[in-house]
């Protein structure tokens, strides 16, 4: 029998102490999908409320008595739900986003990124496909077939670009590009080894991806797909992440400690990028001393333009940093463990 108890709440860390309170309403705030550990059954949803200054670090067990699973891999937001990929446990979650209570759960093989657009949420699969899901009725209306190993996707000029990381032996470099009125793939795109990382779009309609390489004689690249001509440029910028909000792309990056695979210390940046000029605006915006863990994820508020950055020691609760858009500190407070993905969201 499962057995719920109060999670603890956490202020800023200017206040230097934690408090415990009830789980909150959800108001305006920020959602946390928090990854876990691969096979430990750990996934978990923050919510951090900004009038409060409290939250609770698994709002999703909190409301629904049962946890999210294993292996929070993605999470969107679109009309009033949210939609979370949870890869381990093979299990897509509809949540509404207004309480934070689960609307639907159902089962669909190694679901790894999420995008939505007219009515549907196109779900990758990183056995190698699409699934189209209807969002009144939740049903798989089509299925198609891309490269191997896709990993993330985004939505640009009508198109869902799809990036195939290929399989543990055999890496691949390309980028599948499917048409969203016939569901079809129409093209691929070749780029760097191993597209495994961030995959964004700008206003423009161009595609920005982050490769791995082979990890020796190949490396990884931070490049953009052109909108109309498919050209792929390299952009000459170190990055381990990245988010696109307007005309400026927010990239983390660390140098990493091979003692420990995590950041050495003092190393985390966050560096601005002119999408629009496409050049860049600074080094570094942030004071890398002020952030104790290994950068996991990024992510603007579109309203405020704070930037939140997700950290992680892999195996205990993370730490989200907020930072005004200049780079000043703001707060801080505690999630679950590797948080991947943040949505932010406000109640009318």
């Amino acid at each position: 029998m499962l057995i719920t108890t109060v999670s603890p709440f956490l202020t800023s860390c200017d206040s230097g102490k934690d408090t415990q309170v009830k789980t909150p309403e959800v108001s305006a705030g920020v959602f946390v999908l928090n990854e876990g550990q691969f096979e430990k059954n750990n996934a978990s949803l923050t919510y951090y409320d900004f009038t409060t200054g409290f939250g609770s670090n698994d709002i999703f067990l909190d409301k629904n008595n049962r946890g999210l699973g294993d292996t929070g891999q993605d999470m969107i937001k679109y009309g009033s739900k949210l939609y979370i990929a949870v890869y381990g446990s093979n299990t897509i979650e509809v949540v509404d986003a207004a309480s934070g209570i689960s609307l639907k759960s159902f089962s669909l093989q190694s679901p790894r990124s999420l995008t939505a657009a007219n009515g549907k949420v196109y779900i990758v699969q990183f056995d190698g496909h699409v699934a189209q899901m209807d969002t009144t009725t939740y049903a798989i209306d089509k299925t198609i077939a891309v490269g191997p190993g896709p990993n993330k996707s985004v939505i640009a000029n009508a198109k869902l670009y799809v990036a195939n990381s290929g399989s543990f032996a055999a890496k691949d470099s390309t980028i599948s590009v499917i048409n969203l009125s016939t569901f079809s793939e129409t093209k691929k795109i070749v780029v760097n080894l191993n597209p495994y990382g961030e995959m964004q779009a700008d206003s423009y309609g161009n595609v920005y991806i982050v490769s791995n390489g082979n990890y020796s004689n190949i490396p990884g690249k931070f490049q953009r797909i052109e909108a109309g001509t498919d050209k792929v440029t390299d952009i000459n910028i170190p990055v381990q992440g990245f988010v696109i909000e307007g005309d400026n792309a927010y990239i983390f990056n660390y140098s990493v400690d091979f003692s420990t695979w995590q950041a050495a210390a003092g190393t985390s940046t966050i560096t601005v990028y002119d999408v629009k000029n496409e050049k860049k605006l600074n080094d570094n915006i942030i004071t890398s001393s002020s952030v104790e863990l290994t950068p996991y994820s990024i992510a603007v508020n579109p309203i405020t333009k704070d930037i939140y950055l997700g950290t992680t020691d892999y195996s205990t609760k993370g730490k989200m940093y907020c930072f005004d858009s200049t780079g000043k500190s703001k707060f801080s407070f505690s999630t679950g463990i590797s948080p991947s993905k943040t949505v932010f969201i406000s109640k009318k």
